[in-house]
């Protein structure tokens, strides 16, 4: 006989013992329930019982609906009768009647101070180790919906208030699920049809390549239930353009929402993406059939993950950026889009009114020359026509911080690390990953006091050698002007370099002319 369904197993636990459950609680609200990886996130934590409660779904009558598929359920006959009030002793005679006690005043709604506190709070629990089920319970309680806004302002909180940004990062994916089904997006798209955002604005491309990471993701689920190391080699190759779809939320979004004020999904979503970047490669460059066994848990917790960043960027990081951009913004991330090269998806839709600002937009930036057509240097002169032309034929990218710490110039011809219009003018520090930000200010602190000119970091970048240099750029009298970066990758000059080892052929000069 097969086993009784626990009402506080979780869901997942319960789909996997009985497959029949799934369909028959999607057709009773719980909608969410087929969406790809729901499972294997949010219903690890939810049990049937907790979800009815946050659903607003019937218990009683979703049993029943078990019970008429033949699923027996364990407790809930107990349940009920512990619940039945018992029936009151007869009186023994008549007794004064009690005062009755003042009513309470009626609370008024909380201010946004008080909310903030009470989500901060949620969030300190989980991050001291209490169970999700309990402080969700609590949260369920105490807010209908909550927004993007509040939840980025909790986990700054948390940071403020001493909780170090690696012991956040670890708790990012629990933080979330404490959310899940409560966020003012969800709750808002639940009561539209279709999603009123138009097709070709940048959210809804990002969520486009998330569409396809889902996919990506469903073909590894399936080859990891077949144990088909091939075709987890095979999907696993597939999500090396996670790496893509990370940058631009990373390069084109959080810098905006850093000078708004929100330093939380820099410092802590980043730093997760970093994690999952970092293990997929890993896990990418071990793989192979006698280490596939081995590697499957890592593999289907990195799954797992990923599919929690979805989740965080489309009910939290998504809605607090429209809640934070204007227009403009908008139009500057449209623009800079391509620049990183998809993921997931062969090409995005146009977004007209983009196309025309960024039409517009680089009119306005087209070089222009000094008075008398030309830029005068030490060493000779040329038109600003001639020196753009010059610079795209350099075989490296160079990038100009000036004094003040704001980028303010680059070439990016080999976009060995791609650069956004939208940095230039910003402080160099919004550009980079929240781990590399204290080394970046270090060296710039050193150049500034005189301390050294240069650093050179050589790395892999994609399996090619990769050279970055840092160089100090000081006026004729020592002061300090700005930092110059170059990035140059060295593939085809090894190749160069092994053939003239090999013997082969050196290069030639061309004939002399008569």
């Amino acid at each position: 006989m097969a086993e009784a369904i626990d009402l506080d197993a979780s869901v997942f636990e319960t789909c996997t013992a009985h497959p029949e459950v799934k369909d028959l609680m999607a057709g009773a609200g719980f909608s969410e329930i087929v969406k790809p990886g729901m499972l294997q996130t949010m219903g690890k934590f939810m049990t049937i019982r907790k979800g009815c409660s946050v659903r607003g779904v019937n218990l009683d009558e979703l049993v029943r609906t078990f019970q008429a598929h033949g699923l027996a359920v364990k407790g809930y006959e107990e349940a009920q009768k512990a619940a039945e009030p018992e029936a009151p002793a007869p009186a023994a005679g008549p007794e004064p009647a009690a005062e009755a006690p003042e009513a309470a005043a009626p609370k008024g709604p909380k201010t946004a101070a008080e909310r903030e506190e009470e989500l901060a709070d949620f969030v300190s629990r989980l991050s001291r180790g209490e169970d999700l089920e309990s402080v969700r319970a609590d949260f369920v309680r105490d807010f209908a919906q909550v927004s993007a806004e509040e939840i980025a302002h909790a986990e700054q909180k948390l940071i403020e208030g001493g909780v170090p940004v690696p012991e956040v990062q670890k708790l990012c994916d629990v933080h979330s699920a404490l959310f899940h089904g409560r966020t003012e997006e969800e709750c808002t798209l639940s009561n539209l049809t279709p999603n009123t955002l138009p097709q070709d604005h940048p959210v809804s491309i990002l969520k486009l390549e998330n569409t396809g990471l889902e996919q990506v993701l469903d073909a590894l689920d399936r080859a990891l239930a077949a144990g088909n190391a091939d075709s987890m080699k095979q999907q696993l190759n597939a999500l090396r353009d996670l790496r893509k779809h990370y940058a631009k939320k990373e390069e084109l979004l959080m810098p905006p929402l850093y000078e708004a004020g929100f330093t939380g999904p820099s410092d802590v979503m980043w730093g997760v993406d970093d994690e999952i970047v970092h293990e997929l490669s890993d896990i990418s460059r071990s793989w192979n059939a006698e280490t596939a066994a081995e590697l499957t848990p890592r593999l289907e917790k990195l799954v797992s993950r990923i599919r929690e960043m979805i989740y965080k960027e489309e009910q939290i990081l998504f809605p607090l950026c429209q809640e934070n951009f204007d227009k403009d913004t908008w139009y500057e991330v449209y623009r800079d889009l391509p620049d990183f090269g998809w993921a997931f998806i062969e090409s995005a839709p146009k977004w007209l009114d983009g196309e025309v600002w960024a039409k517009l937009e680089a009119k306005k930036g087209e070089a222009t020359s000094s008075e008398d057509g030309y830029v005068t240097l030490p060493t000779g002169k040329l038109t600003v026509s001639q020196l753009s032309l010059i610079l795209k034929l350099l075989p490296v990218d160079l990038t100009f911080v000036d004094a003040e710490d704001h980028t303010q110039f680059f070439t990016n011809e080999g976009k060995v690390f791609a650069r956004p219009l939208s940095c230039l003018g910003r402080e160099v520090w919004s550009c980079h990953p929240p781990r590399v930000q204290p080394i970046v200010r270090s060296l710039i602190a050193d150049f500034k006091a005189g301390t050294r000119d240069r650093m050179e970091v050589w790395m892999p970048k994609e399996g090619v050698p990769t050279r970055v240099q840092y160089l100090a750029v000081r006026a004729e009298d020592g002061s300090y002007q700005g930092t110059l970066e170059i990035v140059q990758q060295f593939d085809v000059v090894l190749e160069k370099l092994e053939g003239l080892a090999q013997g082969g052929a050196k290069p030639s000069m061309p004939p002399a002319q008569a």
